[in-house]
């Protein structure tokens, strides 16, 4: 009688942990940061940096790393995505000729998904100027 209430109580303890077990995806998700620099003119570059390393610069030369907080560049150039979100940017803005015109550290406030198996972080855009 013992043993067959402890394989009841077994097989139910079983059931109600496989309830509660999700299998979620081995995906990464990408967290999006779009910045806005067009105070300083239309024709600017904007490259971000991390302390693992930065997004390509305006000779097209990205930082080599495995950090996954190190951000690149979006299909649209105001884009920046990132794998692992950091909580603050260097943002660099460069002239059309490849001048620095500024260098600012910015902290980013990102609201992190609730969703039962995580998801893309978002932040609200950041706005350069000057």
């Amino acid at each position: 009688m013992r043993r067959t209430a402890m394989a009841t109580l077994t097989a139910l303890l079983g059931l109600s942990l496989a309830g509660c077990a999700t299998a979620c995806p081995a995906i990464g998700y990408i967290s999006v940061l779009t910045v806005d620099a067009s105070a300083y003119g239309d024709d600017v570059f904007v490259q971000l940096c991390v302390p693992g390393g930065c997004s390509a610069g305006p000779d097209g030369q990205e930082t080599p790393s495995s950090d996954p907080t190190v951000p690149n560049v979006g299909e649209e150039p105001d884009e920046f995505l990132f794998m692992s979100v950091p909580d603050e940017v260097t943002a660099r803005v460069f002239a059309p000729d490849g001048t620095l015109l500024v260098e600012d550290d910015h902290d980013i406030s990102w609201t992190h998904s609730t969703e039962q198996c995580g998801g893309p972080s978002t932040a609200p855009p950041l706005i350069l100027n000057p």
